[in-house]
């Protein structure tokens, strides 16, 4: 009922009304009379997760490469029309780089792809560049693929390294969590592994006003380091769900600093 009344209040606001027939809703977590309840207010189709929303595979866990197989078939089938046969290593680079190596960002920009299909998406990056097709033999690579993704000024052709590039894109929502407090996500507990928060930390210095953004266990706000680094065995005792409850306000609250 509370998700009818929301659409209704968005299409009144915007004029923008929802089509249920060509809608679908994917129930999680519910008993049959509580999914039997949702659908008899929805009145729309149900779909079983993953299923595909703005070209974004929406799944419980992380996306396989089977699920983003269709990324990669969707970059491959640019190559045809593009006549990379006349064509010379300049144009075949301008295009790797501005096409073939943007179409995947919309995906980075969410979750962190499989190994296996970043593999498949540099082999056509590779093999466009080198012969103008989806692959290339060892034989045809005139330069090592690491040096191509060198910058242009440490002697590189300046194609972004499809790993490091995601691994950017995913601090960029660490940077924003930490910045910007008004964006409708900004409550989210958003998750991201070890390595990304070492680099974001490594790359990043906290400056401790009123310490109400400031997570007391988690962020380094005591010259630098956080209260996991100094007493990680502490840490480990804490239960995660109450490990970014208390604020450094919180946390300080009624003793002197």
């Amino acid at each position: 009922i509370v998700v009818c009344e929301v659409l209704m209040l968005f299409g009144r606001a915007s004029g923008l009304m929802v089509n249920y027939a060509e809608s679908s809703a994917s129930l999680l977590h519910c008993d049959t009379d509580e999914a039997t309840a949702a659908l008899a207010h929805l009145r729309c189709p149900t779909l079983d997760l993953p299923i595909t929303y703005l070209g974004i595979p929406l799944t419980i866990g992380r996306p396989t490469a089977a699920q983003l197989q269709p990324l990669v078939d969707g970059i491959a089938r640019r190559l045809p029309a593009w006549k990379a046969n006349p064509m010379n290593k300049t144009g075949c680079l301008a295009l790797v780089k501005s096409v073939l190596g943007a179409i995947p960002v919309h995906q980075l920009l969410t979750f962190v792809p499989p190994k296996k299909t970043l593999r498949q998406i540099k082999k056509i990056q590779r093999g466009f560049l080198w012969v103008g097709r989806a692959a290339a033999n060892g034989g045809h690579c005139h330069i090592n693929w690491r040096r191509v993704c060198r910058p242009i000024s440490h002697r590189g052709l300046g194609v972004q390294d499809l790993g490091r590039s995601c691994l950017a894109l995913r601090l960029r929502w660490l940077w924003f969590s930490r910045t910007d407090h008004e964006c409708a996500w900004s409550g989210l507990d958003l998750q991201f592994s070890a390595d990304e928060r070492a680099l974001f930390f490594a790359s990043t210095m906290m400056n401790l006003r009123n310490g109400s953004t400031a997570y007391f266990l988690e962020d380094r706000w005591i010259n630098g380091q956080s209260l996991r680094e100094i007493a990680l065995a502490l840490y480990n005792c804490i239960p995660k769900r109450r490990r970014k409850i208390r604020t450094v306000a919180q946390g300080l609250q009624g003793h002197s600093c």
